[in-house]
């Protein structure tokens, strides 16, 4: 029972760790801050805290290493994309940041294989559900006794950045807890859940992060849908899917203003196209393997600095997932992660089925919000943060319930097809 406690534990402070919590609550300065994305200078407080975070959960993988390397086994499309990030330390054009870099993403994965491994989908939703609760208290009684950790006055004008160090990144986790409490049933004090619900939604309103509204919306609008794949009509569901989508994108393509009025930006996306097509020709140079993982943003040199010269600031990340892995990787990484999430977003789809309660939705209602999230925010292959360990953790539970259940019906249906067509025909 006691090691039992102390394991949750350890699943509360992974995810308070991924979450930047420590960061935010030290509150390094702003400039500090640029500079340390520009130099790869290291903040020890959380190189400590990364690494005793990972020391535990080694230990913890260890008294289950036959399971755990059973898992990883599994999700070896997830290994191979860490490897080529290990890999990419040979072309990169900062080699030392590339290979230090790596090294956390790998250790992050397999964190994430050994709580994929050892939490079944519906047990770890319940204590991420907890742990998003727990951090919804806190930022509300510290914005009661000190509102400046809470709230940026600063930079953005009185936005909420809660327990992280931006608004953009409080408000995609108030978009995954609003997701998720509308999944996830309490054992105890059920009628709670709706208190959280509606203080999630609150919270996420008040960090001012248009793409993670946008994106809290399309989730929960698009949770029927993924009911009708229980159904008979499942057939129907990828032509809906496909045509919603386009119809979305027409509407927004050729009627702009209302929805960037509404939800308070203007038609670049606060200057992100403008980056991002600056970006194509860095692209360009370099469309295979990239520029070496997480390695083209460090530097006072080299397209990095030509990109700052011709955008007139300096961006520290794309603010788009997809080009910043390209970036990183080149096209070879982008092909890899979609086979990666391709396979997990199948499996989810797989799971929808296979369980009829409410919380059968949340695999594939994380999918979609991370792949959305990430064409206006950069967290699709990022050392130990929040929304890439959720990645991985689902992507192993997936692969393991796949193997346990999937995997198994379609052996047993394929041999009685056999029998059927094996067996002679008796006429009478």
């Amino acid at each position: 029972m006691f090691s039992r406690v102390l394991e949750q534990l350890f699943v509360f402070l992974v995810l308070l760790s991924s979450m930047n919590v420590i960061t935010a609550l030290t509150k390094p300065p702003r400039e500090q801050t640029e500079l340390k994305v520009v130099s790869a200078d290291v903040n020890m407080s959380n190189v400590a805290i990364e690494g005793g975070v990972y020391i535990y959960g080694a230990l913890l993988a260890l008294m289950r290493w036959r399971r755990v390397l059973r898992a990883a086994r599994t999700v070896w499309p997830l290994l191979a994309l860490a490897a080529l990030a290990f890999l990419s330390t040979a072309w990169s054009v900062q080699p030392i940041v590339t290979l230090r870099r790596s090294t956390s993403l790998l250790a992050g994965i397999m964190i994430a294989i050994y709580l994929g491994e050892r939490y079944s989908i519906k047990a770890f939703a319940r204590l991420l559900a907890y742990t998003l609760c727990f951090m919804t208290i806190v930022v509300v009684v510290l914005y009661c006794v000190a509102p400046a950790y809470v709230v940026d006055y600063s930079a953005y004008a009185g936005a909420w950045k809660g327990l992280s160090v931006y608004k953009n990144t409080f408000g995609q986790h108030m978009a995954v807890a609003v997701a998720l409490l509308v999944l996830v049933r309490f054992h105890r004090l059920c009628s709670l859940r709706y208190v959280f619900l509606l203080t999630a939604v609150g919270l996420l309103v008040l960090s001012r992060s248009a793409a993670a509204l946008v994106c809290c919306v399309l989730s929960l609008a698009a949770m029927p849908l993924w009911r009708t794949m229980r159904g008979e009509q499942r057939l129907l569901v990828y032509p809906l899917a496909t045509l919603t989508f386009l119809v979305g994108i027409y509407c927004i393509v050729a009627n702009p203003e209302p929805l960037f009025q509404i939800l308070g930006r203007d038609a670049t996306l606060t200057g992100r196209t403008h980056l991002w097509a600056i970006l194509l020709p860095a692209i360009a140079k370099h469309p295979i393997l990239g520029y070496g993982y997480s390695a083209f943003w460090i530097g006072l040199k080299g397209e990095a600095l030509d990109v700052w010269v011709r955008v007139g600031w300096m961006a520290p990340i794309a603010d788009n997932g997809y080009i910043d892995l390209c970036l990183s990787l080149g096209g070879l990484g982008v092909c890899a992660f979609l086979y990666v999430f391709v396979r997990s977003f199948r499996r989810a789809i797989d799971y929808v089925r296979l369980d009829p309660g409410p919380i059968g939705l949340w695999p594939v209602t994380y999918l979609c919000l991370f792949a959305v999230n990430n064409l206006c925010e950069s967290a699709l292959l990022t050392r130990a943060t929040f929304p890439f360990l959720m990645f991985a953790v689902l992507t192993t539970s997936l692969a393991m319930n796949h193997r346990r259940v999937v995997t198994p019906a379609r052996t047993a249906d394929n041999q009685l097809l056999m029998r059927e067509w094996t067996t002679p025909v008796i006429s009478r």
